[in-house]
């Protein structure tokens, strides 16, 4: 039977905070499909990075491109491992004292071995994974890569070893003592827009939008 949650091990498990933590597997997905960007850490002649890049998801593995002169790849292909990050800020909490103020959010971290693909069969299926995770269905609507664009572009696969969730979604908390002072408190809801869709300048006039973007639009405005 296959674990619906990834192992706790040293490098995963939340002991600050560990009431907050999750390692059920659709919950560190749900929380990787709901953004774009992710965070990269690696290190470069004895100095440590933190490098965003977009990417995309299929099942247990992530997806990342480069260049081929890019450090990051290069640096992750030598060690074979790689550790990131998401993080999705959905509110700020003020509370009547300084020390009380926190936000509320949802992130996760990953740990994975990394692979380069080679073939052009899997290279495709990578970037079609993180052209997806942009735009669900965009890969049927823009052109492919060409063979010169795939054989500059390349493409690494993640494949999640464990990983873990922390989730803060709770009111603001202030001492009892400090609950009759007439400082303001509260939550401010925070939360990521889309506006409606701006064609391109050099768009033909009698192209429309398509419906997979408008979609995507209606689910974000």
């Amino acid at each position: 039977m296959i674990s619906m949650k990834f192992e706790k091990t040293p490098i995963n498990t939340l002991k600050r905070g560990a009431k907050k933590a999750s390692y059920d597997k659709e919950v560190v997905y749900g929380i990787l499909d709901a953004t774009e960007i992710c965070h990269i850490a690696f290190t470069h002649n004895g100095k440590a990075f933190v490098q965003p890049i977009n990417f995309g998801r299929f099942e247990n593995k992530i997806y990342l491109h480069g260049a081929y002169s890019n450090r990051m790849t290069s640096k992750l292909i030598a060690t074979k491992e790689v550790c990131l990050n998401v993080t999705i800020l959905d509110a700020m909490k003020l509370t009547r004292s300084a020390f009380h103020h926190s936000v509320n959010y949802r992130s996760a971290v990953v740990f994975g071995r990394v692979k380069e693909l080679i073939s052009d069969e899997d290279k495709l299926h990578g970037l079609k994974c993180i052209i997806n995770h942009f735009v669900p269905n965009r890969w049927e609507h823009c052109r492919p890569p060409n063979q010169g664009e795939l054989k500059a572009t390349r493409v690494l696969e993640i494949s999640i070893e464990t990983a873990s969730a922390k989730i803060a979604d709770t009111p603001p908390s202030d001492n009892k003592a400090d609950l009759e002072l007439d400082y303001w408190a509260g939550t401010i809801p925070v939360k990521t827009i889309c506006e409606y869709p701006k064609p391109d300048m050099h768009m033909k006039k009698d192209v429309k939008i398509p419906k997979h973007i408008l979609d995507f639009y209606a689910n974000k405005k």
